[in-house]
């Protein structure tokens, strides 16, 4: 079930992933406009990490193309910023929390070019945005996990792009700052930036996103959240889980706590 869209953002066609000769994603077709914060869900396993990944050719495909403002990734890379897996970051890396997002200001400079006043103001200000400004001048290394993941937002958004591709972004943070990230992509979108994030809080999901995409493989739903994030689609995506889903969620719930998988 895809839901037609105009003027998209991303355009997703026909997507096949396989690893092994394994299906990781399988004909995956979507599209979604621009102006949205959107959020992927599904099972653990069902290619949500894979689908950004592939989106940004970190891994080979075995068919399919994907559009970005009507262009190839190579066309519009300046236009993008991609938040990958905490896990997958060296952290051990020697630089302060401000290097790291000042790293964001070379996408608007150029690689060999001096950063500016103004840039450091920006990266100031990102940092500020996430709750990580008095910690501007602390190694990354010495940060926690929370932290490094919302200096690593912090560099997104001084990258200035129109369109942010997040992978797992809220892995390791508490609930209170999920919910200030929450607001801040809010902020972005009504600003008119797209921003696409592989999720696993349904109940944060069901609050904050106004369009989903539903994987198990294969596309189960794309659209506005209020046509595709139904009992039937979430029982269609994640099966037999969703009734252990429901039971956690009833007691999360009960007890004021987020819902993840």
């Amino acid at each position: 079930m895809t839901t037609p869209v105009s003027e998209p953002a991303l355009e997703v066609h026909d997507l096949t992933v396989t690893y092994q000769r394994k299906p990781a994603l399988w004909d995956v077709d979507f599209a979604i406009p621009a102006g949205v914060l959107a959020g992927i869900v599904g099972p653990n396993g069902a290619g949500k990490s894979t689908l950004i990944k592939a989106i940004m050719e970190l891994l080979p495909t075995a068919s399919g193309y994907v559009r970005i403002f009507g262009k190839s990734l190579e066309e519009v890379r300046g236009r993008i910023s991609y938040v990958p897996q905490r896990e997958s970051v060296d952290w051990d890396f020697p630089a302060s929390a401000l290097d790291v997002v000042l790293m964001g200001r070379y996408r608007q400079r150029g690689l060999f070019r001096r950063l500016s006043d103004r840039d450091r103001r920006i990266a100031r200000d990102c940092l500020h945005q996430v709750g990580m400004e008095a910690f501007a001048s602390r190694q990354i290394a010495q940060l926690s996990g929370g932290q490094q993941q919302r200096v690593f937002l912090a560099r997104a958004l001084a990258q200035e792009a129109d369109l942010y591709l997040m992978d797992e972004p809220f892995a390791g943070v508490d609930a209170s700052t999920e919910e200030a990230v929450l607001e801040l992509l809010t902020r972005l979108r009504d600003s008119g930036k797209t921003i696409l994030v592989v999720h696993h809080d349904l109940q944060t999901a069901a609050r904050y996103f106004d369009w989903m995409i539903m994987l198990n493989t294969r596309l189960v739903a794309a659209g506005p959240r209020e046509q595709v994030f139904t009992n039937e689609m979430l029982q269609e995506t994640y099966g037999g889980k969703l009734t252990l889903l429901q039971a956690v969620g009833n007691l999360a719930g009960s007890k004021g706590l987020p819902l993840r998988e």
